[in-house]
């Protein structure tokens, strides 16, 4: 059997490449290699071993990190049973996965929206990615790659999505913002995800991501315009009807309070 580093490295090079995610990947690969389990070899991976880099890592790690690169290590074992021929047990799947956060229900008031998208910090690149999020809940990869040909009508089509592809509806407002900005963007998700964490930091907006744009605008959906979790499934892009109904739930129950 192998050195698990150089399975893992096979990985990246063979499999990771492929992947849409890779960049972030190739990241989580380059981490991974500094265990020393590592040195290893395949057959050698217990779900002891797992399980104490799993303790290890959830001293220094957020849980959401540390299932990522499990993720990894069990796919790659996946691989190597099926597609490489070792004869080997998945040792991730004999442990517990770290216990995850309850999901995030941040919303922006008024205010801090209109100093993320108004404010002289704002710049106009971001200012529309800000809008067209707000617009169409649509993930920040998914806005990265618009381009003008993907506009049709009143509808946008989404060829590459976390999922499978989609065509969404667009509002008046999304339409103009769409029209009269410059697309595609020459940014990456990182540099955005930076440039609003810089924002919030600036403008003294505590806790918030740009991921929290996507939530805020499925909710309005469900809120404001009174669209069913059906019709908010078609333009999110979820395969799963709970996650719009956690988001939902949580923000009906704030509006309860209000009225109590």
């Amino acid at each position: 059997y192998p050195l698990f580093k150089d399975c893992l490295i096979r990985y990246r090079d063979e499999i990771t490449i492929h992947k849409r995610s890779k960049d972030m990947e190739n990241k989580l690969i380059k981490y991974l290699l500094k265990e020393p389990f590592v040195n290893l070899k395949l057959n050698m991976i217990t779900s002891s071993i797992i399980a104490q880099y799993r303790d290890r890592a959830l001293k220094y790690l957020q849980p959401s990190s540390v299932k990522r690169r499990l993720a990894i290590i069990s796919h790659l074992f996946s691989i190597a049973r099926k597609e490489w021929g070792f004869k080997i047990d998945n040792p991730v799947l004999d442990i517990r996965k770290p216990k995850l956060p309850e999901p995030r229900d941040r919303r922006f008031t008024d205010k801090e929206l209109k100093l993320l998208i108004y404010g002289n910090k704002t710049s106009e690149k971001l200012r529309s990615i800000i809008k067209i999020a707000l617009e169409t809940g649509m993930r920040v990869g998914e806005i990265l790659r618009i381009k003008k040909e993907h506009i049709n009508g009143q509808t946008l089509h989404i060829p590459l999505t976390k999922t499978k592809p989609r065509t969404i509806p667009l509002s008046k407002r999304a339409l103009e913002i769409l029209n009269n900005t410059k697309m595609p963007f020459t940014m990456s998700a990182m540099a955005v995800s930076k440039q609003f964490n810089k924002l919030c930091k600036f403008y003294k907006i505590q806790d918030g991501r740009f991921h929290d744009l996507r939530r805020q605008a499925l909710t309005n959906f469900m809120i404001e315009k009174k669209l069913s979790v059906a019709e908010v499934m078609l333009i999110s892009g979820h395969t799963d009807p709970r996650t719009l109904l956690n988001i939902y739930n949580n923000t009906k129950i704030n509006d309860l309070i209000k009225k109590l």
